[in-house]
């Protein structure tokens, strides 16, 4: 699909409280503009002097504010259809690009038709949530009036266009680098420190150690509660392991009615489990998934001190 281009992006606030947002992304696809005191007819004709004057004069606004009021407007009224509009609703970035033939209806608001349909998808069709938008881009709809323009410009086309800026990319490469260094650091641990890092990791996400449910050389169970959702769960350690190894593992967790989760952590693991697709309920967690979450537990520098 042709990447998505733009004279610029603006950004509209579809009535005052979002009170027209369901209306014109899920019904009828316009854009719809307040401003219902403003003559439309004067609008029509780019009479925008009279426009800023009646703000000044009827409204008594300063005449900043009357720029502002007349340059929306007029925006609303005059934006050709290589302007791309955005809009935030249900918690999604919406973007369209929109005819400018305006209709005025009968309660004084006025409408333009968007092209084809308002979308919550970039091109390769992945929903454009909010959480995962940049927070330069989603303080736009803090905005306190109705049109503006969006500063980020650029990254609203990268991110309906599902380009990464070039920043990003760096950003994911020295992730990977450092998940492959970390991970060569971790398999150098000493038994003992593994042990103590799948502990800390487990308690960095909440987990709670109640004890020691069994404990010989080269293994280690743990018995772990989360105190917010009341479950219970068992982690064994394994400074080394092979398939049938973990499959008499998973046979034993199965007969273990009072526990809700069980993981399988390995410090070493032989050929044929590191190549084993794990689709059970017993999570299977080797060194490359402990680098993942030794880093979302913030304990590289632990890491590296203990094998300084």
């Amino acid at each position: 699909m042709t990447n998505i281009k733009a004279n610029k992006v603006l950004f509209i606030k579809l009535g005052h409280g979002g009170i027209f947002e369901k209306e014109c992304i899920e019904e009828s696809q316009t854009l719809r503009l307040g401003y219902r005191e403003v003559d439309h007819e004067l609008c029509i004709n780019g009479s925008w002097q009279k426009v800023h004057d009646y703000f000044t004069t009827e409204e008594n606004s300063r005449t900043f504010v009357a720029t502002s009021h007349t340059n929306q407007i007029k925006q609303f009224y005059e934006e050709d259809d290589e302007t791309l509009w955005i809009t935030f609703f249900a918690n999604k970035l919406w973007w369209c690009f929109s005819k400018p033939e305006i209709t005025l209806h009968p309660d004084k608001t006025k409408t333009r038709p968007v092209i084809g349909r308002w979308s919550d998808k970039d091109l390769n069709d992945n929903i454009l949530f909010a959480g995962n938008i940049s927070g330069k881009l989603l303080k736009t709809q803090g905005f306190r009036g109705t049109i503006c323009r969006v500063p980020e410009e650029k990254y609203t086309l990268a991110k309906i266009n599902s380009e990464q800026m070039k920043e990003v990319v760096e950003v994911e490469q020295a992730m990977n680098i450092l998940k492959t260094k970390l991970a060569f650091l971790i398999q150098n641990l000493q038994w003992k420190d593994f042990e103590t890092l799948v502990d800390l990791i487990f308690r960095q996400a909440g987990w709670q150690r109640v004890g020691d449910t069994g404990k010989t050389q080269k293994t280690l169970d743990l018995e772990l509660f989360a105190p917010v959702t009341g479950e219970r769960a068992i982690v064994q350690i394994k400074a080394q392991s092979d398939l049938p190894q973990f499959l008499n593992y998973q046979d034993q967790f199965a007969t273990m009615n009072d526990y809700d989760k069980f993981f399988y952590v390995v410090h070493t693991a032989k050929n044929n489990l590191a190549g084993y697709e794990n689709e059970t309920e017993t999570k299977l967690y080797l060194v490359d998934k402990v680098a993942d979450l030794t880093i979302s537990a913030g304990l590289v520098e632990w890491v590296i001190k203990k094998t300084t």
